[in-house]
């Protein structure tokens, strides 16, 4: 059994995507090294959120056991996210 449910990924991609990242755009690309770093960033970040919304989505509308498996799945992700959130809050 989980510590985590659907809601508690709901609430965690709610969390995510209110996020600031902007869209990548080529101009990033014209600066030399972190025009570039910054655009594979929020390039990644972008799809990152689009994949992680379709896989709820997915689950969401799945099995039990589907719902199980995604959960778990996500488990490491919420976990990794709330810890780095708290620790950015204690400094």
């Amino acid at each position: 059994m989980s510590k985590y449910t659907m809601e508690d990924i709901d609430t965690f991609l709610n969390d995510y995507f209110g996020l600031v990242y902007p869209e990548a755009e080529d101009w990033m690309l014209s600066i030399p090294v972190v025009g570039k770093k910054a655009y594979e960033r929020t390039y990644l970040e972008n799809i990152k959120r689009k994949k992680f919304d379709e896989l709820y989505e997915k689950a969401l509308n799945g099995t039990a056991e589907e719902q199980e498996d995604f959960i778990e799945k996500m488990t490491p992700v919420l976990d990794d996210y709330y810890k780095n959130k708290k620790s950015s809050k204690s400094r």
